[in-house]
């Protein structure tokens, strides 16, 4: 199903509009806070479900499950940031309460849906035109892009080179995402490696007190990030570059 462009912007801003919500600005306690944007995500997504339904999107189509055996070794880099932990630091306790670890991985679960909606469901679909590597590359740059909407909270240098970091870290992501969602043809594989992503990498290193130097979450991305571009090349050599062949002939 491919959208007009005016569509997708709508589409687009609706999701900038609740992601860049001035959350902090409400003076309330960090658990309202959660929950109101938890509200703002699940509105998103009814919306959103609304215009699949409406333009009769099939979203449960045959998964290419072949290839989505394929996809299982990415779920490493959901780990990342634990992996960095174990090897150049220690839990230490947290302060974060059992209601507020609840309310986070509820909200990290509505994200990961509603981004894959937006990203892979809508704009890696409407790319038509493109190749399955350029569709790949279009929609892991736009959702990149999309997490730039984080430098209206930077205050200083660190916090800037911290979201330029997490930019780079998400074109991975998306890269990765867009590789599942091509070849495997299954939008909720994409969201639970989304989900596992999130939650493992940022909810759960905070509720457990995770820490270690950045220089080593940085090192451990870049190796689990090489480890995944190597993988995922000889899945295309070997395997979907033959089988594209095979369909040409």
């Amino acid at each position: 199903m491919k959208f007009k462009l005016i569509d997708i912007l709508l589409y687009v801003l609706l999701f900038v509009f609740v992601a860049a919500f001035p959350i902090d600005r409400i003076p309330v306690d960090l658990i309202y806070k959660e929950t109101i944007l938890i509200g703002l995500r699940i509105l998103l997504i009814g919306f959103y479900i609304y215009i699949i339904v409406k333009n009769k999107m099939k979203i449960f189509g045959v998964a290419n499950l072949k290839m989505l055996l394929f996809c299982i070794p990415f779920f490493l880099a959901c780990f990342s940031n634990m992996i960095a932990a174990n090897i150049d630091g220690a839990a230490v306790p947290s302060n974060m309460p059992g209601d507020l670890l609840a309310t986070s991985i509820i909200l990290s679960l509505l994200i990961a849906i509603s981004e894959e909606i937006v990203f892979r469901l809508f704009i890696q679909n409407s790319l038509t035109k493109c190749g399955s590597f350029k569709r790949i590359l279009g929609s892991a740059g736009i959702f990149a892009a999309m997490h730039l909407i984080n430098l209206t909270n930077v205050s200083n240098v660190d916090a800037l080179v911290t979201v330029l970091v997490q930019v780079v870290y998400d074109f991975g992501l998306g890269l990765l995402l867009g590789f599942m969602y091509e070849y495997g043809h299954s939008i909720s594989s994409c969201m639970i490696l989304h989900f596992s992503f999130n939650l493992c990498n940022e909810v759960l290193v905070k509720y457990y007190g995770f820490t270690s130097s950045q220089l080593c979450f940085y090192l451990t991305a870049v190796v689990i990030a090489i480890i995944l571009i190597l993988y995922a090349g000889s899945i295309y050599l070997f395997y979907i570059k033959k089988m594209d062949r095979y369909f040409r002939q």
